[in-house]
């Protein structure tokens, strides 16, 4: 497969999504902002504050973002974690900072669900210093009224999610080094991956591949509709979110696994698939 590097000294970039005019959005963790890619050069499309690292488009035309928190390193907290909706001109809303009676420590990614509800994971704060508290992972779900926890996933560091094309419900477990996903209200394993391989985001083609970002590896793993490994893309870099457009697939990375919110490592790239497309995202809004 064709892999071009689009472009580098990004901070932390991940939650790659295409707007309909053909411009790339993501997140960068370490500048606190939604960057856009365009002809070549990267720009700024918003301010989110804080540590944003999921982003998808609704079909009201904003943008929903996982938002992390003050930047790791930085000792920015101009935002507070929780799901954050950013218009086209740039307006930031925080929408939830708090679910079903608990709060959002680590909300990571986000996908919209047949339910029309979006759906997300929560990493936690097991993990993360920058919190006293120490949550455990979790699964939880949002509508425009509120929403609700669906599972809680301790020691596991729930992260990537996304829908397939039969509407079920997946999710990466990056220190478990798994993919899973839910069957009949349970988590179930889809593929097992080994410790060389830490699992990220990840998006599905059309044909029912899961194409899984995974950053210990340095590139994308692609699974089968059945869960077993074909092939890995190097990149030579940790990837971190992917999304598609058309048989192209838009890769976020960075060098290194931790950096501190000073660091320029982040890349962009588009990888030139065998696939004839993705699989289309599941329309929503809140």
């Amino acid at each position: 497969m064709d892999v071009r590097l689009l472009a580098s000294g990004l901070g932390f970039p991940e939650g790659p999504t295409v707007l309909p005019d053909g411009r790339l959005v993501f997140c960068d963790g370490n500048i606190g902002e939604l960057s856009v890619y365009a002809e070549g050069s990267v720009g700024t499309f918003a301010v989110t504050g804080g540590s944003p690292w999921g982003a998808v488009l609704g079909s009201d035309g904003a943008i929903y973002v996982t938002q992390g928190g003050n930047v790791p390193g930085s000792g920015d907290t101009s935002a507070v974690s929780g799901i954050q909706r950013v218009r086209a001109d740039g307006t930031v809303e925080l929408l939830h900072s708090e679910l079903d009676g608990r709060t959002l420590y680590g909300p990571n990614d986000l996908a919209f669900g047949p339910d029309g509800r979006l759906w997300f994971t929560d990493s936690g704060s097991e993990h993360d210093d920058r919190f006293d508290v120490r949550s455990p992972g979790r699964l939880f779900v949002a509508d425009r009224n509120g929403g609700e926890m669906i599972l809680e996933l301790p020691d596991v560091y729930p992260n990537g999610i996304a829908f397939d094309a039969q509407r079920r419900l997946y999710w990466t477990e990056s220190m478990a080094h798994r993919v899973c996903r839910l069957d009949d209200g349970a988590p179930t394993v889809f593929c097992q991956l080994s410790d060389d391989y830490v699992p990220d985001g990840m998006a599905f083609a059309a044909d029912g591949r899961a194409f899984v970002c995974t950053t210990v590896s340095e590139g994308v793993s692609v699974l089968s509709a059945d869960g077993a490994l074909l092939e890995h893309i190097d990149l030579g870099e940790h990837a971190t979110n992917c999304i598609f457009d058309g048989p192209t697939l838009y890769v976020t990375a960075t060098h290194v696994a931790e950096i501190e919110a000073s660091q320029r490592t982040g890349t962009l790239w588009a990888v030139e698939t065998d696939a004839a497309g993705g699989l289309p995202l599941i329309p929503g809004a809140l």
